[in-house]
């Protein structure tokens, strides 16, 4: 989720909300913050502890007199005599220092019947408010309900902000613990004064006693536990907040929220319902170092599962569909290595080598090959990650010919061609240079980038033959690419791009992303270039809606998918668990990525539909 620069200090909370939630607390929590006041917490110094060697020193206790000077004793007992009165001796001084006391601040909440309904969304704007103001003075930050003396909660997960939203009573102050000891003019007191006077007892004897201390919600005179923060309906769409301190005193008005939103916040409903009708749980646990195949078109995404010889296929719903059905799992034989993948449709298959031929599983009406010689195509070396491949069988399968395209590990680009009125086996053919991307066009076609000398080849491969779409002048040699695009009735719409390393300062490595823009609608092209640093991995190239080439990249911290292009950047999705593996669709706008929680998150229409599978039994 992006967030406007003024929210970034609360990210981590505003994280657990969807979008329109998080905006709607993101205003509260701009209107209230700059009533907070200074941060105020009592000095963070302890008492000094000695805490390993500082130096040597000529005077001390003899319990720290160096070891050597001991032995001087035993063995020339006159000189240590000598050497005692001198005042040469050498004795160890310890190093001294002020432990640091651990800081904490508390907020209790009023639970009770006058908060109910829309005050409690100031509850949750000041629980984050609160818990970040304590994070950045390195402070912890603990919760309370009033009714409850001295029962102090963690605030550092949405379940406990739905604990503070679930805590709500009909009864004022909640359930009062009766306190042995307490004053006789207490009877004279209100109830939730004499439940802010209990709180005060319990946390001046709490250790450590918390230096910065609210009252939050209880209408009431005074100062409450040190600040108070007072919270009431001023109309039926207006709430009156008043922030008193002994320092200060701050007034506000807040209008409300649609009542909808709050409704949904209120009840503990952070995710968006459309986000959480989305999960579906899994079978299987999903492979974190394989990228997601994605189908022709975008209908279908596959993703192979750990220790397990099986993908699991995921059909996706189309245009306003919702209903979303489990994944097909299809297998093959646990005696059986498959080295390279495909996905056509809802059909997953392959390539699995044996010890001198090739089997194409599931690739009909091809069946095996002849293992290419190991200098173009070594089994050994690819098993890390599956390789792509294609299978072209021609417009319907009406062409007698079928075509299976296979890019091995070491960057060359494998073709097998059979006949399916013939008996000899299928004729094979490798590509001349280096392959640096190939893409699915179709049933018939593939796109294919390779680098010839001083030249890129992009290509459009058909089941028998194929034609040079653009050849683009290179220098130097490109390390990595990516190709998208279709070929339309009146020509090709697409481009490609190639990663050259560059050096940098200071020994930082980086590269430099060449974008090459060629479609028949362009009277001209729109060529670019990327400067991007090594941590940043790129995982594909798209077209987007301007009809312009951005790079789709992952952020380095592996927690955003951020598009990048001429203009600019954008985030448009930012995962809470870090991102394994990601692919692009060539031919269409969709992401698929696996996050390291081993969920499947699909990206479509320019983020704007997001589409969760859990990773079943990752838990």
């Amino acid at each position: 989720m992006r967030l406007p620069d003024t929210l970034k200090p609360w990210h981590a909370w505003l994280g657990w909300f969807d979008p329109e939630l998080a905006g709607v607390l993101g205003e509260l929590m701009l209107r209230l913050h700059p009533m907070l006041g200074a941060f105020r917490m009592r000095a963070l110094r302890g008492a000094v502890e000695p805490e390993g060697i500082d130096d040597l020193r000529r005077r001390g206790s003899y319990e720290r007199l160096l070891l050597s000077e001991w032995a001087m004793a035993e063995v020339v007992p006159e000189e240590f005599d000598r050497r005692a009165a001198a005042g040469e001796h050498l004795f160890l001084s310890p190093k001294l220092v002020a432990r640091e006391v651990d800081a904490l601040t508390v907020a209790v909440f009023d639970t009770g019947p006058t908060q109910l309904g829309a005050p409690r969304l100031v509850h949750v704007a000041m629980w984050i408010l609160l818990a970040q103001r304590a994070q950045a003075a390195k402070a912890r930050f603990a919760w309370g309900v009033l009714g409850k003396p001295g029962e102090l909660h963690a605030a550092d997960t949405p379940q406990a902000l739905k604990r503070l939203l679930d805590a709500r009573t009909y009864t004022p102050g909640g359930a009062v613990v009766a306190r042995d000891g307490l004053d006789p003019e207490h009877a004279a007191l209100s109830l939730s004064e004499r439940l802010e006077r209990e709180w005060t007892l319990r946390l001046d004897a709490a250790d450590p006693s918390p230096g910065e201390r609210w009252s939050i919600g209880s209408h009431a005179h005074g100062y409450g536990l040190g600040h108070r923060v007072d919270v009431q309906r001023a109309s039926q769409d207006e709430l009156a907040i008043v922030i008193a301190a002994r320092q200060a005193r701050r007034e506000l008005r807040l209008n409300l929220p649609d009542p909808n939103v709050s409704s949904r916040l209120l009840r503990g409903r952070f995710e968006s319902v459309a986000r959480e009708q989305s999960v579906l749980p899994g079978t299987g646990r999903l492979s974190l170092k394989q990228p997601p195949l994605i189908s022709f078109g975008g209908n279908s995404v596959a993703v192979p599962l750990i220790g397990e010889n099986a993908a699991n296929v995921y059909r996706l719903p189309r245009g306003t569909m919702r209903s979303q059905s489990p994944p097909k799992t299809t297998r093959w034989s646990k005696e059986k290595t498959l080295l390279a993948a495909t996905l056509v449709g809802r059909h997953f298959g392959g390539v699995i080598a044996h010890s001198d031929r090739l089997e194409f599983w599931q690739l009909a009406p091809l069946r095996r090959a002849d293992l290419p010689p190991v200098e173009e195509f070594d089994p050994a070396a690819s098993r890390a990650r599956l390789l792509p491949c294609f299978v072209l069988n021609g417009a319907f399968n009406a062409s007698p010919h079928a075509r299976v395209l296979l890019l091995s590990g070491q960057g060359r680009l494998l073709s097998w061609t059979h006949n399916k009125f013939t008996a000899r086996g299928a004729e094979y053919q490798i590509f001349a240079g280096r392959t640096l991307a190939i893409a699915n066009a179709g049933n018939d076609h593939a796109l294919h980038l390779r680098q010839l000398g001083n030249e890129l080849h992009c290509e459009f491969l058909g089941v028998q033959t194929g034609r040079i779409l653009e050849k683009i002048a290179l220098q130097g040699e490109a390390r990595a690419g990516f190709v998208c695009g279709r070929w339309f009735g009146s020509g090709w719409h697409g481009g490609c791009c190639v990663e050259q390393p560059v050096g940098g300062h200071g020994g930082e490595r980086s590269s430099i992303w060449r974008v090459f823009l060629r479609s028949q609608h362009r009277a001209k092209s729109a060529d670019h270039e990327i400067v991007l640093p090594a941590d940043w991995k790129v995982v594909g190239l798209r077209m987007n809606a301007a009809d312009e080439l951005d790079l789709i990249a992952l952020r380095p911290d592996r927690r955003a998918v951020v598009s990048i292009g001429a203009q600019g950047r954008a985030t448009l999705y930012e995962s809470p668990y870090q991102i394994s593996v990601a692919s692009v669709a060539t031919d269409c706008d969709m992401i698929a990525l696996v996050d390291l929680r081993g969920r499947l998150v699909v990206l479509r229409d320019n983020a704007k539909s997001v589409l969760l599978y859990a990773g079943g039994g990752d838990e």
